[in-house]
């Protein structure tokens, strides 16, 4: 599972299931990202802002009946809306500039608009960005 996905997982599971989300949980998420990922300095930085903001998202649901929302990406959007998405955004941006995967790429395509309230590039895609940072 890739950096970006467990981040996702991470959301997903302090949104649906916010009463199994304590400090424990989050301090076996962090050890878990951190073993099994290379992070530098900004990925670190940018996985502890998701982590507050994963925290921000169980505290809210912990309480509230979420069963007229079923999508996982709705209660985020509901309980933090942009705030929420953003740190995500930044990591995914830094792994795009670091590695250039298309993962990432398709992650910032679908989170800049979001966070930014534009689109990415104009809409341009994978393959064209890569052509036009001559790396095709």
């Amino acid at each position: 599972m890739s950096l970006l996905s467990e981040v996702d997982a991470l959301y997903q599971q302090c949104v649906t299931e916010p009463d199994r989300c304590g400090d424990q949980f989050f301090a076996d998420w962090a050890d878990g990202v951190a073993a099994n990922e290379h992070l530098d300095r900004d990925s670190a930085r940018s996985i502890r802002r998701c982590i507050t903001a994963a925290r921000k998202l169980a505290s809210f649901w912990q309480d509230r009946d979420a069963s007229a929302t079923e999508d996982w990406k709705s209660r985020v959007d509901i309980a933090l809306g942009a705030r929420a998405w953003r740190p995500q955004l930044e990591l995914a941006e830094h792994l795009l500039d670091s590695t250039g995967s298309e993962e990432a790429f398709s992650y910032v395509r679908t989170l800049f608009p979001v966070v930014r309230n534009q689109p990415f590039l104009d809409g341009q895609g994978y393959d064209a960005w890569l052509e036009a940072r001559g790396k095709s």
